[in-house]
């Protein structure tokens, strides 16, 4: 693998965010009367942009109701919540100080708005490590699609072949691996089937920081 630059997802790889997407549309559309669960959240709308979160709730509920104003009320709750609650995952710094000082380039590729990326790099001080930023509300089509990593990739000056990704998501791992990138998948259910071609599979940044030193230590003694 010859990566120059380390590709980062945000919600669910650098802040434990899921939960807040969760409870952000479980309360809004109590407003409607409509009852929906984690499990309802996490198999149908992770990964996806705030656009097609809205429209996958008002066609499954036929909510009388504009999607874009679903998707406003949504932000507005997302975003107050990482506000006051917004953590960053396990091992995020190390990881950030690790590609920075191997010389890697750093990058964003996150379905979410412009909006949330703002409060969450506000929130963890993040501005100072990327080189470059990229939402899926800038491209045609959000993940499983690869047009965010490309478009990523084009910022970068880089193939895609150039490119490690990280991410926690099915989708976010579909649209990865169509663009050509080696995928490295972090998250707790990093053995799931579904991430089988992975080009790593780690549970936190930590573990990855370790997985990636080891492999370059190898390398180094196989010279």
């Amino acid at each position: 693998m010859n990566a120059k630059a380390a590709v980062f997802d945000m919600d669910g790889v650098i802040i434990d965010s899921e939960a807040l997407w969760q409870s952000a549309q479980i309360t809004s559309l109590a407003e409607f009367g409509i009852a929906i669960t984690n499990e309802q959240c996490e198999q149908l709308t992770t990964g996806r942009r705030s656009d097609e979160i809205a429209c996958i709730w008002q066609e499954k509920f036929n909510l009388d109701i504009n999607p874009s104003l679903l998707e406003a009320d949504i932000l507005t709750r997302v975003v107050s919540l990482i506000e006051h609650s917004g953590e960053a995952m396990e091992g995020l710094y190390d990881a950030l100080h690790y590609f920075r000082r191997e010389g890697y380039k750093i990058a964003l590729a996150t379905s979410s708005s412009h909006r949330v990326i703002q409060v969450v790099f506000d929130k963890l001080g993040l501005w100072k490590y990327f080189d470059v930023i990229s939402s899926a509300a800038d491209v045609e089509r959000g993940k499983p699609d690869p047009a965010v990593y490309l478009a990523t990739a084009k910022k970068l000056a880089l193939t895609p072949a150039q490119c490690l990704v990280i991410e926690d998501s099915g989708n976010g791992f579909l649209a990865a691996q169509r663009a050509g990138m080696h995928t490295w998948v972090v998250t707790p259910q990093c053995h799931h089937e579904k991430f089988s071609h992975a080009a790593g599979n780690c549970r936190t940044l930590s573990e990855l920081v370790a997985a990636l030193s080891s492999q370059k230590v190898v390398s180094c003694e196989s010279m």
